[in-house]
């Protein structure tokens, strides 16, 4: 059992003392758990504020039992959490069950939400060299949350893995396309080319017809990570990045500071692809990359082409996670257009605990349907796979 008075509520990472800071994130492998990642939303504003997203971090330590006195506790975590008030940038998506909560006149915000603002990625938010599981830690935020804050509910959105079953929390099923580097014995790839020869002829015809395309169009792709990507091409980048937005008649969730800041703090996770008519760029995509994981995260182009969306998010990140041996290509949500690429379905979870018990029951009731649904659908794009096997 952990003791209530050994956890403590911060709404800024900059509260936590450096070296402590230090070993929390060195307990993270994923670049959207990392230090410099959170931060950079932090202090670029994109959180905070009237944002929506209001920093309920929530940390644990646990001191020495000896009488050595030591700069850090023997035991820590922290648990990446937001109170919301809003339901945009999550992904996992509850706005009917905030129109039912309108509808019989109650609030449904704020909510606890566990996630990372904008990033609709797998991984862990508790971060810690202690015992304490996921759902435990989430279960002291959620405590705290309640008594202090009043939320409707707390909810813990992509986890790394699938949480241990607790009665107590709803889990809900959501899917992805992911696409993994992996030949027929299970080897990483060589090349683009070998990675067609595993496809049906007439799948691997339109790749090969959808690249041409680009090609003959006298547009061409450059590579530019953090480090070396000029000023004024990361403001061209965000340029690219709010034309998606503004077609939409939105602006995007992050501002150009935000894009400068991590080219400048984790500028080796940083890669941008450029695509260049003559010497004018005409579209731009971002991507993160962990050791094992390649990100695609924000696209934009200036000139309408529906192929050339194709080559700057899909292909080639695949030719990137080949040539520098990473295992696995996680383009973002939604998209059946993925699957006749090699992007193979995946399940994702989410876990949801709703104070006022009718609706509870409700929404439990809702997320056992949509399983069923969600399985027949992942079952439906497996056999649409452009694979010969």
């Amino acid at each position: 059992m952990t003791n209530n008075n050994n956890w403590q509520l911060i709404h800024s990472l900059t509260e936590i003392k450096p070296e402590l800071l230090e070993l929390i994130f060195s307990c993270s492998d994923n670049p959207f758990t990392s230090l410099d990642f959170l931060l950079a939303l932090e202090q670029t504003q994109c959180i905070g504020g009237d944002s929506g997203w209001i920093p309920h971090y929530y940390l644990y330590t646990e001191e020495q039992t000896s009488t050595e006195q030591t700069q850090v506790p023997a035991k820590f975590g922290l648990f990446i959490s937001y109170l919301k008030t809003h339901s945009y940038g999550e992904y996992v998506f509850d706005w009917a069950w905030a129109e039912a909560y309108q509808r019989n006149g109650l609030n449904y915000y704020p909510k606890l939400l566990a996630g990372i603002p904008f990033s609709p990625i797998p991984c862990n938010k508790w971060l810690t060299n202690s015992s304490i599981s996921e759902l435990e830690a989430f279960q002291k935020v959620k405590n705290n949350a309640v008594n202090k804050f009043n939320v409707s509910g707390s909810h813990y959105i992509f986890p790394a893995n699938r949480l241990a079953h607790n009665e107590q929390w709803i889990e809900r099923e959501g899917h992805q396309f992911h696409w993994f580097n992996q030949n027929e014995d299970g080897t990483l790839l060589t090349s683009f080319e070998q990675y067609l020869s595993l496809m049906m002829a007439r799948k691997r015809k339109n790749i090969n017809k959808e690249r041409k395309k680009i090609h003959d169009s006298g547009i061409t792709t450059e590579w530019r990570n953090g480090k070396n990507v000029s000023t004024d091409e990361l403001e061209t980048f965000y340029h690219c990045y709010q034309s998606t937005y503004y077609k939409r008649r939105q602006t995007g969730y992050l501002n150009l500071k935000f894009f400068q800041q991590i080219c400048a703090t984790m500028a080796d996770k940083v890669q941008i692809l450029f695509c260049f008519r003559e010497n004018n760029i005409i579209a731009a995509a971002l991507y993160i990359r962990s050791d094992d994981t390649l990100y695609g995260r924000y696209w934009g182009c200036v000139e309408d082409n529906e192929a050339l969306h194709f080559e700057a998010c899909y292909y080639q990140g695949i030719q990137f996670c080949i040539q520098h041996k990473i295992k696995c290509f996680n383009p973002g949500t939604q998209g059946e257009h993925k699957i006749s690429r090699g992007f193979k379905p995946i399940t994702t979870y989410s876990y949801h605990q709703i104070e006022l018990e009718p609706f509870h029951d409700a929404i439990e009731h809702f997320c056992k349907q949509e399983k069923h649904h969600n399985k027949a659908y992942m079952t439906a794009c497996d056999a649409r796979l452009p694979f010969k096997s």
